[in-house]
């Protein structure tokens, strides 16, 4: 059995289960889902059963994972803790189990490829390199399991009504935070105009913008070059965001933030022929020193 912890947003969740998928896939195996993390997470809460995982049900509880599962989230954060301290003092990191795996840096591991099939996962694995074997399967399971809301349903249709719509997503909530902007930095008017300009040049006319953020009047600003007649702000409902993902993934093309979510939407997409714009610093100077996003960028993504 393959085990994954899973915490975070709804995009790392997206992240941690694909690669445990892709793993549990190789061998054969069953995959658990570890989501004791929630258990102690006041902001985040699990959001995959809103997914086609076929691993969860709705209305899940934490006890559907197995027993075994359920504590390696806390195992792992505990050995994390205390290896910070030993190489304060120079002593060396606490011996791993030899079935567990936390995920060394933030670019692929070639190791993950050699693991066995009774693993415990520990990581965000952002990359799809982790699971390109199945990314078929996943598009499938990370479709929406209810039907859109109302609201979502009539972005749905101007979307679809719209000659070239593309997706534009303005993050801001916790990333203005003093200790969060420090490592993710904030996108400013220049890199939505640049990349804007770019989806211009290359298909040749201006498209429809549907603009995606938790900050209306931020996206605002980073877009008041725009006329205002080309744009669409969604108002999505914050505790709905896989509808908005998935609104997101049927744009033409895409804008990003620096964010898993905008991430996902723009992977979701299966047109060939898509633009995806990503910013090239995902992280700040300071966040990239320790941070290699080689591999975050899927192939023909354009970096600016």
């Amino acid at each position: 059995m393959i085990t994954v912890s899973l915490f975070g947003g709804l995009g790392n969740q997206m992240f941690q289960y694909a690669a445990g998928k892709a793993l549990a896939e190789r061998h054969g195996v069953e995959l658990a889902l570890d989501l004791s993390g929630f258990r102690v997470d006041r902001l985040r809460s699990f959001l995959l059963d809103r997914l086609r995982v076929p691993e969860v049900m709705p209305e899940h509880d934490e006890s559907s994972a197995s027993g075994e599962a359920a504590g390696y989230f806390f195992r792992a954060r505990r050995r994390e803790r205390i290896n910070r301290v030993t190489a304060l003092i120079g002593l060396p990191k606490l011996r791993s189990s030899p079935n567990s795996y936390r995920e060394p840096h933030f670019h692929f591991d070639h190791a993950f490829e050699s693991l066995g099939p009774n693993t415990e996962l520990f990581g965000y694995f952002q990359s799809e390199r982790y699971f390109s074997s199945i990314a078929d399967e996943i598009r499938r399971h990370f479709e929406p399991r209810e039907p859109l809301g109302t609201e979502a349903r009539v972005t749905a249709d101007k979307i679809a009504q719209s000659g070239l719509p593309v997706s534009v997503h303005v993050r801001r909530g916790d990333y203005v935070q003093a200790s969060t902007a420090a490592v993710h930095g904030i996108l400013d008017e220049d890199y939505y105009r640049k990349a804007l300009a770019e989806i211009e040049d290359r298909v040749g006319h201006s498209p429809d913008l549907f603009v995606f953020s938790d900050d209306r009047d931020a996206a605002a600003q980073v877009l008041n070059s725009i006329p205002p007649t080309r744009v669409t702000y969604v108002q999505g409902d914050p505790n709905r965001p896989w509808e908005d993902m998935a609104l997101i993934a049927r744009c033409r093309h895409h804008v990003l933030a620096n964010s898993s979510f905008s991430w996902w939407g723009a992977w979701l997409n299966q047109s060939h022929d898509k633009i995806v714009i990503a910013p090239r610093l995902w992280f700040t100077q300071r966040g990239l020193l320790t941070r290699d996003t080689r591999d975050l960028y899927p192939s023909g993504w354009v970096q600016r």
